[in-house]
């Protein structure tokens, strides 16, 4: 009997802790799960992304966070609409504007609805600015003018007008960075 009352309180017990047993065996502590987001305008339509739990992605494979390669670091999202990718060409990244214009040479930046879309032109360019890098997260707001590529080749690509792609109202909050 006393077997089974022992028993009975370790479950009512165990049922007020916040957290369960093996993460409090293991050292797990609670922690808020982090929701990561990322939004912009393209041709007229609104593209977000959003993860919740954003912390717990695979971090060689994620759906939207920055991830810390040799010599830059590189801010990837995929949604049902596309995807989207910026290289930050620094060993640190730090607060502050990351500018890709368009004389540094090709850059990919998004597929829209099957388009890709890149900083070509000398007159294109992407701009993102970090507002907040805390916690292992960075924020900020991006906007740019891209060219479309029209046809890929092995010899030369085929682009469309140069800066008629206008990404707007860019801006990305708690997105997890991985090192």
């Amino acid at each position: 009997m006393k077997v089974f009352i022992t028993g009975l309180a370790a479950i009512t017990l165990s049922s007020c802790l916040k957290q369960s047993i093996p993460d409090a065996m293991l050292g797990i502590k609670n922690a808020s799960k982090v929701t990561a987001t990322l939004s912009y305008n393209i041709k007229g339509a609104v593209v977000t992304m959003s993860v919740n739990d954003a912390d717990n992605q695979n971090p060689n494979y994620f759906t939207l966070g920055c991830g810390k390669y040799q010599g830059y670091y590189g801010l990837d999202g995929l949604s049902d609409a596309g995807e989207m990718s910026f290289e930050f060409y620094t060993d640190s990244l730090t607060t502050g504007r990351y500018v890709y214009p368009g004389s540094y040479g090709d850059m990919y930046f998004s597929t829209f609805n099957g388009e890709a879309e890149y900083v070509h032109a000398p007159t294109d360019s992407l701009s993102f600015t970090i507002t907040s890098y805390s916690n292992g997260h960075i924020s900020g707001y991006f906007s740019g003018a891209l060219t479309p590529l029209v046809s890929a080749s092995t010899l030369n690509n085929i682009y469309g007008d140069p800066g008629s792609v206008l990404i707007t109202n860019g801006s990305f909050k708690n997105v997890p960075v991985f090192y």
